[in-house]
């Protein structure tokens, strides 16, 4: 029997988180802060064992519902030879996950640390990883950037991949500097409309040029 690499890895991660979470579990305040506002101010609390567990259980069904929606995935949208690339991305995000939980418990621990700041730039680090994958992602109904335009057309969804790599890329650079001079949240903000409109604007000035918007015969 073959091992999945990338998936035994996921699951690592996933198990790390609950062990994580487990050890921060008896130093974190109850109820624990959960939110901070634009100025970087706790605004937001939940109760235990919630304020600590919920990220972990955020991690294991998301970590477990990508992995297993691609085996119930029409024809046409089969990820194929891209498997690999999309268990990556699932990796990525298990990742992420986990530093988004310590950097959560950290912040809740010492108020002195700035969580936008620190957001910025592990949100930059994500875009930049996502975007150099982007362009590689066959059409499929579970990542991407899924539009009726890019599902429509594999031309489309090629073109406007290719395009989204570029944005998610330089979005993601433009966090991260952006967390280390400490710009204002409003700019991460900023960043994440850009990097997810432009591509699907793009999508459907691509579709209407490639494929255009004519009736077909039945219709008209």
């Amino acid at each position: 029997m073959k091992i999945n690499k990338t998936v035994v890895t996921v699951s690592l991660v996933v198990i790390v988180t609950w062990v994580i979470a487990w050890i921060y579990d008896p130093r974190l305040p109850d109820p624990v802060p959960s939110h901070w506002n634009i100025r970087g101010e706790v605004d937001g609390f939940m109760p235990k064992p919630w304020g600590v567990y919920l990220l972990p259980l955020i991690s294991t069904v998301v970590s477990a519902l990508l992995l297993f929606l691609p085996k119930i995935a029409p024809q046409g949208f089969k990820l194929k030879k891209a498997t690999k690339i999309y268990e990556l991305l699932v990796l990525v995000n298990a990742v992420f996950l986990l530093g988004v939980m310590i950097l959560v418990f950290e912040a809740g621990l010492n108020q002195s640390i700035d969580l936008n700041q620190w957001m910025m730039l592990l949100l930059g680090a994500l875009f930049v990883l996502v975007g150099n994958y982007l362009s590689k992602v066959p059409k499929n109904f579970f990542l991407g950037i899924r539009t009726p335009w890019t599902l429509s057309s594999d031309q489309v969804w090629y073109k406007t991949h290719r395009l989204g790599s570029w944005t998610f890329v330089l979005a993601g650079l433009a966090m991260m500097v952006g967390g280390i001079m400490e710009w204002s949240i409003s700019w991460l903000i900023g960043f994440l409309v850009a990097a997810a409109l432009v591509p699907v604007i793009y999508s459907l000035w691509a579709y209407k040029k490639i494929e255009g918007f004519q009736e077909s015969e039945e219709e008209s």
